[in-house]
């Protein structure tokens, strides 16, 4: 595995984590990466947010919430969109593996500082890069 394929598996991981506990959806297990676009970095979680929103996602309510113990910025558009980014992208492992301890399913976007929790993660990994986990 080599270390941009390692580095991409460790942040989708962590983004899981993060993204169901602050959503809750429902489900659970080993993520999936499923689609990979480019690699992507955002300087922050409105700039993120303005291009999930332009690449046709719904944010029809914008919440900023705390990140808990990350140092990172982090909002809600609804109850099931979760958006955050990350000032150290380390703890994307760490949020994604604490995402898939918990009996939920998880559906995620994840870039290399960032993460979306958003039903249908697909729809925007070609304009906003990232990977798609499921689990």
């Amino acid at each position: 595995m080599n270390r941009i394929h390692a580095r991409r598996t460790s942040a989708l991981l962590a983004a899981g984590a993060l993204a169901t506990a602050l959503v809750g959806c429902s489900g659970g297990g080993e993520p999936v990466p499923e689609i990979t676009g480019q690699p992507t970095a955002y300087d922050g979680v409105e700039e993120l947010r303005d291009l999930y929103v332009a690449a046709g996602g719904e944010c029809p309510e914008w919440e900023a919430i705390d990140p808990g113990e990350y140092d990172a910025e982090a909002g809600r558009c609804s109850d099931s969109v979760v958006i955050s980014v990350y000032a150290n992208p380390a703890d994307i492992d760490e949020v994604v593996d604490r995402a898939l301890t918990l009996a939920t399913e998880t559906h995620l976007l994840v870039g290399d500082n960032w993460i979306i929790n958003t039903p249908d993660p697909h729809e925007y990994v070609d304009q906003l890069g990232g990977t798609v986990v499921t689990g």
